[in-house]
């Protein structure tokens, strides 16, 4: 698991994103193009409308999945339960992080600030040929041929 605290801005947003990607890249993740660090993008513009002083974002993963958990809190004291307009911005943020291929998306008020989250499935080549080689060896020492059901007498 990794996290990083920081001053909500275009730029913390961009260094974060690159971090993320060195993260994953160091953890023998592959994404095909620039969605992680899009999606860190979004869930800390998102955070940071909340209007708290500070934003963080937490990354963790399932390497037995390939999966990975970008979480963004916004950090603001007396969080103020959603009106329409927060509502609609909300929908709206989610559909854009839907959009950009993650396998799931959220959000969740409470009075301390809120949570966005994104899971998302990425490639690890290195991962998926160990698991491919485990289960040529697990075929191979395997029956070496299939019986069929019991005939009836």
């Amino acid at each position: 698991m990794q996290n990083w605290a920081v001053v909500p801005n275009r730029g913390a947003a961009d260094r974060i994103g690159r971090e993320v990607a060195k993260t994953l890249h160091q953890w023998g993740y592959r994404p095909k193009d620039d969605q992680p660090q899009r999606v860190v993008e979004l869930l800390l513009r998102s955070a940071d409308q909340d209007g708290g002083r500070r934003v963080s974002l937490h990354l963790a993963d399932d390497e037995d999945l390939n999966q990975v958990m970008l979480l963004a809190l916004s950090h603001r004291q007396d969080m103020p339960p959603g009106d329409d307009d927060q509502v609609l911005r909300d929908a709206e943020h989610m559909r854009a992080l839907a959009a950009l291929g993650v396998r799931d998306v959220g959000v969740e008020t409470e009075p301390r600030g809120r949570r966005w989250w994104a899971g998302l499935d990425l490639p690890r080549p290195g991962r998926d040929l160990e698991l491919g080689a485990q289960r040529s060896r697990a075929l191979a020492s395997g029956p070496k041929k299939l019986e069929g059901p019991p005939v009836p007498a």
